[in-house]
């Protein structure tokens, strides 16, 4: 307890300190408790921060921030009509004639090859199995014995046979050639029937809840239309009285915040570079993607496309999933040809690409961070905060990682760092 007494006192005796660490439990604590109330205003704060590089860019070149401000809203609210008008009827519609046309196929081959394995093992078990232990040089040498308890069996079998009848011996002993028990087949083959009639029902159930699956996950439709009216008016203001608002903030806040001005520029500067460049990344990665799946004629393509450009928001990981889709419907419509085989291939060429060649480039000015932290940054935000946790592993990391850079104090020995 002295130690950690003895910590807490040499970091909390800077106010510098104090006051960044206060900042940050104030904002951890109300995204946590009050996140789901303020999800307009936070979703605003967010799409504002975003558009503002834009705008900041626009006015390196003398244009006045108004002016600049209602064109990039503008052309937000543009893109917007595209996604919601446009590229979600699509999705919409290629989702709804895919799973009401392939996946009854999908599920109905996945039944079959579960049947064939399933066949095949019993045959192996029943029949080549045995076969080959009665073929070995062990089972030659004990070919007396058996003779023995043959005619041992066969005397049994005779005695039974009038007392009780063959058919009645046959139920009790359940003996074939009075050697080796047969298999229950009729069991074995209803248990099969029962769990592939379970997995059909419980695939092509949730292959209709995926055509419903926007419209029952949302609470209510009139909040997300609320949503959509209320975020651009929210967005426009926080735009044009950026600098109010951040004077107004600015009241509350002591005159001397060094560390705190430090840690916000340094995780403006990477966190800005960040999404411009996953921005780019996830818009290459979809239309690449897409003209590729395009090309092969598979199934879905913009769906599938679509899901492949954002799973670079997740590295390493969205990457990986994303070969289950492309391979159980390129499987499903190709089969084991080549043209399969090519299709994971042009998908495995497309990733190589753009972990090694796109990633790196566009990325280039975004802090680097080990893998190990981008993994941890993803489960523990993501576990705290869900999608959106997800989504924003990455620029938290980066916080986390300038925080760590500028502090000022040795954690261990308790001397200012030399800057």
């Amino acid at each position: 307890m002295d130690l950690i007494k003895d910590w807490l006192k040499r970091q909390l005796s800077n106010p510098q300190i104090v006051l960044l660490a206060s900042l940050l439990l104030t904002v951890f604590l109300t995204i946590f408790f009050f996140g789901d109330f303020l999800a307009p205003i936070l979703a605003s704060v967010v799409v504002a921060y975003l558009l503002d590089g834009i705008i900041m860019r626009v006015q390196k070149h003398g244009v006045p921030r108004l002016v600049a401000v209602c064109g990039v809203f503008v052309l937000f609210l543009l893109s917007v009509f595209l996604l919601f008008f446009v590229v979600l009827p699509s999705l919409v519609s290629e989702l709804d004639k895919f799973v009401r046309n392939d996946v009854p196929g999908i599920v109905k081959d996945v039944s079959n090859n579960m049947r064939s394995t399933y066949q095949r093992y019993e045959d192996f078990r029943n029949r080549r199995l045995p076969a080959f232990f009665n073929n070995s040089p062990t089972s030659l040498s004990q070919t007396n014995e058996t003779d023995i308890a043959s005619n041992d069996v066969n005397t049994s079998l005779a005695s039974t046979n009038e007392l009780h009848g063959p058919q009645q011996f046959f139920d009790d002993t359940r003996f074939t050639g009075g050697l080796m028990p047969p298999a229950d087949s009729t069991s074995d083959g209803s248990s099969y029937e029962r769990l592939t009639r379970t997995v059909e029902q419980e695939l092509t159930e949730i292959g209709k809840q995926a055509i419903t699956l926007s419209i029952s996950s949302l609470k209510n439709v009139v909040v997300w239309m609320l949503y959509l009216v209320l975020v651009p008016v929210l967005v426009f203001f926080i735009l044009k009285d950026k600098e109010a608002i951040l004077k107004w903030f600015s009241k509350f806040l002591p005159h001397d915040r060094t560390l705190t001005s430090q840690v916000w520029e340094e995780v403006n500067i990477q966190t800005s570079n960040y999404v411009r460049g996953k921005f780019w990344e996830v818009i290459i990665v979809w239309g690449v993607t897409y003209l590729t799946l395009m090309l092969f004629g598979l199934r879905a393509t913009l769906l599938v496309s679509l899901f492949v450009g954002l799973s670079v928001l997740v590295p390493y990981v969205g990457a990986t999933l994303m070969y289950i889709p492309i391979i159980v419907i390129g499987y499903y419509q190709f089969g084991m040809t080549s043209t399969f085989v090519w299709l994971l291939i042009a998908y495995s060429i497309i990733q190589a690409l753009d972990g090694n060649v796109l990633a790196p480039v566009l990325l280039s000015e975004a802090t680097s961070l080990h893998p190990i932290a981008i993994i941890a940054a993803i489960l523990l935000f993501g576990g705290l905060w869900g999608f959106w946790g997800v989504f924003f592993a990455i620029p938290l990391a980066t916080l986390v990682n300038s925080i760590i850079k500028a502090w000022p104090i040795d954690p261990v020995t308790g001397a200012a760092k030399k800057t």
